[in-house]
């Protein structure tokens, strides 16, 4: 009968949309975001250190499922840029749910035309391994300097 099913509750925060969101525009541009660079630590990364130490794999595997549906695409590249940060093991980083983070990281900055001086070496190298040299699209002609 399902009188007593719900939802297991989720390790995150109910505003973890929000975090993810705030990391992914400072990660993706410090200058520029409009965010305080003063809250990133304290707000989007160390609530989450224990849990990640704890859980390496779960917590990405539920990271991962947490960002399924982001349309704005600044959550998922929080989420990358999270892992990233809290996550030191490279069995852990070369895992399959990494990887998609990574993956999903990639093709958030694809998406938006950005040239691959955008990507950080990890990104760079994951996408040379992935789809081999000169395959990153250039988008937009930039104007004249």
């Amino acid at each position: 009968m399902g009188w007593f099913s719900r939802k297991p509750r989720s390790r995150f925060p109910d505003d973890m949309t929000d975090r993810l969101a705030m990391l992914g525009r400072f990660e993706l541009d410090v200058f520029g975001s409009g965010e305080d660079s003063t809250e990133i630590f304290p707000y989007c990364i160390q609530p989450f250190w224990p849990d990640a130490q704890e859980d390496p794999a779960g917590f990405v595997a539920d990271l991962l499922e947490f960002i399924q549906g982001d349309d704005t695409g600044f959550a998922t590249y929080g989420a990358s840029r999270l892992v990233r940060e809290l996550i030191g093991d490279e069995a852990v980083l070369k895992s399959p749910d990494s990887l998609a983070l990574l993956d999903a990281g990639i093709e958030f900055k694809r998406m938006r035309n950005l040239p691959t001086a955008m990507l950080t070496g990890h990104e760079w190298g994951r996408w040379l391994d992935v789809h081999g040299p000169d395959t990153w699209p250039h988008g937009r002609p930039h104007p004249p300097v």
